[in-house]
């Protein structure tokens, strides 16, 4: 169970996904070993299983990085398991790339919304009430 987080890049900037018409689909990003450089840039210490699956555990909890199987990568899914602290970096780094985050569950794009961490304090609100789920910090 995990807040999940769907990156990727648009040829504008949108705050809902409500707003993509049918006619936008996901520009490419860069290649899979750019991508995974710019996680692994970010995100210090992730470790690769397999070219479409990474893995990162920190102070602030983990986070698993889903490529698509396309070279250019046109999305990334981060399933996240962490405290907020994760967000704000997160955040940063996709507008340093031109990407955007949508958090699955609202359909919101994070970085335009004026508290992004709201999407994963709402999980792990509702993580908390489910009876064996793991608290992460």
């Amino acid at each position: 169970m995990s807040w999940d987080v769907f990156v990727c890049k648009f040829s504008r900037t949108y705050t809902h996904v409500d707003q993509i018409g049918n006619d936008e689909s996901c520009l490419p990003m860069g290649s899979r070993a750019e991508i995974q450089a710019a996680i692994s840039a970010l995100f210090a210490g992730a470790g690769w299983r397999d070219p479409a699956w990474g893995d990162y555990q920190g102070p602030a909890g983990s986070v698993g990085f889903n490529l698509s199987d396309d070279d250019p990568l046109n999305s990334i899914m981060l399933h996240v398991r962490a405290s907020a602290a994760i967000v704000a970096p997160s955040m940063e780094w996709c507008l340093r790339h031109g990407w955007q985050a949508m958090g699955t569950s609202a359909g919101t794009f994070l970085e335009q919304s004026p508290v992004p961490e709201q999407g994963l304090r709402q999980w792990m609100a509702y993580r908390d009430k489910i009876p064996g789920q793991r608290q992460d910090p």
